[in-house]
């Protein structure tokens, strides 16, 4: 083989190697997000990293809520609904979005008791007996809500 003939070859492997690792960065891709809730495990199974699979998934498939459950969010130092009315056995999610924590507490003897709640942390009860059920936020007690249990 001539020196032209071998800097072609090697040229164009470069090229085929330029083209194939972006091509198989896409397949992979693709792939993890096919396996979709299936996660780590199942991605270690087919050769690809846990991390890898880990960050794919949770950008590419939302939790979806449960169903029955309702939400409350912590926002701008309120409860959003203040009041929310359920059927028993339905699960109530409070979700903090400000920056300053926040509690979910039962005024008087309730239930209700969070640890302090982070900005993007959240805390869920089921409520199974009917009755009206008033919280604060213990941090910030003009923070009020209540769930009306049918």
């Amino acid at each position: 083989m001539t020196e032209i003939s071998r800097r072609n070859t090697k040229s164009n492997d470069n090229t085929h190697r330029r083209i194939a690792r972006p091509l198989v960065a896409a397949v992979v891709a693709a792939g993890l997000g096919a396996l979709g809730a299936a996660g780590p495990a199942a991605a270690q199974s087919h050769g690809v990293a846990a991390s890898a699979v880990s960050q794919t998934v949770l950008t590419a498939v939302p939790k979806a809520p449960a169903a029955g459950a309702q939400q409350v969010t912590i926002a701008n130092f309120a409860f959003s609904p203040s009041t929310l009315t359920v059927s028993a056995g339905t699960t109530v999610t409070w979700t903090n979005t400000d920056s300053d924590t926040h509690t979910v507490t039962s005024t008087g003897s309730g239930p209700l008791a969070s640890a302090p709640l982070n900005q993007g942390a959240s805390y869920s009860y089921t409520f199974t007996t009917p009755g009206t059920y008033a919280y604060i936020c213990s941090i910030h007690p003009f923070m009020q809500g209540t769930v009306v249990v049918k």
